[in-house]
This record gives C-alpha cells, structure tokens and sequence, in this order.
C-alpha cells in the first residue's frame, strides 16, 4: 500500500523530543502544534471503485435555528459552533444531506484526524472478523491469534475485555499515550536504534496485571493496539489491508484515506485515521441502519447493537461506571463505543480536542463534529451530545 510522508517541520519536532525527556516534552507541546501525520508516514486507504454519493435532502429545514439548554443556559446552534472551535459540520437525516459546513481553509475534501474515533472503526473491523469466522468468539483469548500477548498483562485478556477497556492492565493513559508517540517517532528517525514500535509498546513488560479482567472500565489506549495485533493474525494482513478491503470499499467510500504508520508500516488504532467528514458521516450512517449500507449487511446486526448499546450487551459500562473529569454521567462505554444513557439507544463515536459522529439510530439522524477544541475538551463533548439530540428531535 502506498505510504505518504511530509517531511516538513520534522527535523524541529524530533530534535526538540531528542533533547528534552520525551513524556515531558510531549505533555508539554501545546496540542495544536501536536500533529503526528508531519513527522510520521501515513499509509493510503484508496477510495472505492464504485462510490457512494451522498445526495442533499430536498428543502431541509434549517438547523442553525436549533436551540437547546446546556448547564442551564440557553444555547443556539452558531453559538456552538464558534465556542467549541468547529472545523467541520455535517448532519444526516434518512441517509440525506440536511446540513453541511466548513470553515476556511477545512473543505469537503479535507482529511481530518481522527482521534480515538479510530477506536470505533477497529471495533467495526473486529465484528466483520468475527462475521467472517476468523475470530471465532468476542469472549476469545487474544493471545490465542497472536501468543506474543500471552508474555504480559494482555495474558488470558479477551477481546471483549479489550474492547470494553477493563483488559487490567498498568497503564496511565495521558503519560503513557504521549510517551507512546514519541517512543514511535524516537524509532522511526533513529532507525529501530532506540525509542519502541508500535508492536513492542503493546508487547512491553511494563503493560503488568493491575487489575482482574473484566472487573473495573479503565481507558488505555493500549489496548487497541493489543487489539490490532490479534486481529491482524487472525485476518492474516495488515490492518489497513483490512480495512481497505472490508470496509472502505464495500461501503463505497468517494474518499481517499490514510491511516498512520510507524517505521515497520503498522498502523496506529487507537488513533489516527484521517478522513473526509463525508466518510465520517457514511461510516455514523452505516451504524443508524444496524450495519447494512450500500445494499449490504457489512457488520453483523447483532455487533452493532452489542457494541453500542446498553440493551445489546448489559455487561457495557454505564456511565457511573465511565468517570468524566466535567463530572457529567451521560457516555457509558461498550465494544470501544460510547452507548449514551436514556430511552433513545444513541450513542457516539468520540475523540479528543472535539471529534465525534453522534449516531441516533431511532431517528436516523447522523450528527457528524470536528473541531480544534483544545480549551473545554469535556464539557463540549458533553454539549455535543446534547445539541446532538436537539438537531434530531428538530428535524422530525
């Protein structure tokens, strides 16, 4: 698969990680200046051969005139748009177009990052495996596809275990996700002679026991690459071979996408993904109609609900379990999905600094955010949610 790679700024970045302790200097790097895709290659995701068009609804209504009260304040549309830093806007209503924005220089053809919203579309890829019998059971030990996560604290984990992050094992998730990056970058620019690839971070010793599987939700983005590994014995290639081949062609994706790699050409998926917010929307949309799009059942019926829903599988976390820092208790946590409490079953596809796809599957509405939100992470992840459900309850 092709791999791209800008060079530009790449020198500054790693010699300033060369010089300084690198969890330090990665904790410190103001976020907007934190961008991966300029100092690491990007491997492509070719679009479709047969694409997908979205079409625009007829004479939709206008939603910029949506309202809706959040911490008890009165909020319109425009006014979350501006304050959560919104690059990019769309919404779905029966699979239309009903809303579209971008703000200079962002256009329809921009690759956005994704985030952890990479997450879900591992996730995704683990049912289809499943669907397709290469693995065998969501309730599977991973180190039966790949014996080398038997040698640490992935050892007996499950892939439902992973995915619903409760996997036990030691991990800080902020220090250890940003000395991660550098240990991959530190890799690449030395030529494997010091720093960690992606592989050895999730074989590493130090991933110990530190609690019993299953038994408590604690997010660690390890364990999405434990994840991937396992995945990737069982399907027999690569990660972004599969979802090339699985998901982004059978979905008829009109995009071109790229997935970060590190020197030994594997992908990160705990993050990383750069996508159109076209693509995002079809991917949200794909999830509204329980997997089936483009004329096909591409996931399982029965994963969507479970991995998304509280009712699919009650062994989700809900969300007393799923602390927020702003205190909110509305995100549970399933098969890397966040399921959203209440009657309505929705629930979102999320990622730091305001990356999320807000999938209401009873309405079949698609909510699609990203942003540059660096300031007030929680709360407008939080916000989004609730103008999510607005926008939905409006366009009926």
């Amino acid at each position: 698969m092709k791999m791209t790679f800008r060079p530009l700024h790449a020198l500054a970045l790693t010699a300033a990680a060369a010089t300084t302790p690198l969890v330090v200097n990665a904790q410190t790097l103001p976020p907007s200046l934190f961008l991966p895709e300029v100092v690491l290659p990007r491997a492509d995701i070719p679009a479709s051969t047969q694409a997908v068009t979205l079409s625009k609804a007829r004479s939709p209504k206008d939603i910029t005139q949506v309202t809706y009260s959040f911490n008890g304040q009165a909020r319109t549309f425009n006014q979350f748009l501006s304050q959560a830093k919104v690059k990019s806007f769309m919404v779905l209503k029966n699979g239309q177009i009903v809303h579209e924005y971008h703000r200079f220089p962002n256009t329809r053809t921009t690759l956005h990052q994704s985030w952890s919203i990479g997450k879900q579309v591992l996730s995704t890829l683990v049912g289809i495996a499943l669907e397709d019998g290469a693995i065998q059971s969501i309730n599977d030990r991973m180190d039966r596809y790949d014996p080398r996560l038997a040698a640490n604290g992935f050892a007996g984990v499950t892939f439902k275990q992973a995915l619903q992050m409760s996997s036990g094992v030691k991990y800080d998730e902020e220090a250890d996700r940003y000395s991660l990056f550098f240990d991959v970058i530190g890799d690449f620019y030395s030529f494997g002679r010091s720093g960690s690839t992606l592989t050895e971070k999730a074989l590493g010793s130090a991933l110990t026991p530190a609690f019993t599987p299953g038994s408590a939700y604690q997010y660690a983005s390890i364990n999405s690459e434990a994840i991937k590994l396992a995945l990737e014995k069982a399907v027999g290639m690569r990660y972004q071979d599969y979802l090339a081949t699985k998901l982004w062609q059978p979905m008829g994706m009109p995009d071109k996408a790229k997935v970060l790699i590190d020197r030994e050409k594997t992908a990160f998926t705990f993050c990383c993904l750069y996508a159109t917010t076209r693509d995002y929307a079809m991917f949200g949309q794909m999830y509204a109609q329980a997997g089936w799009f483009n004329g096909r059942q591409i996931v399982p019926r029965d994963y969507v609900r479970q991995a998304t829903t509280f009712a699919g599988d009650p062994s989700n976390w809900r969300a007393t379990d799923v602390p927020r820092k702003d205190g909110s208790t509305i995100r549970g946590f399933g098969y890397h999905w966040w399921p959203l409490e209440g009657e309505r079953e929705d629930f979102t596809a999320a990622g730091v600094y305001g990356q999320s796809i807000h999938v209401l599957p009873k309405q079949n509405t698609v909510v699609v955010r990203l942003s540059n939100d660096y300031d007030n992470v929680e709360a407008s992840a939080h916000e989004a949610v609730i103008l999510g459900r607005a926008i939905a309850d409006y366009l009926e």
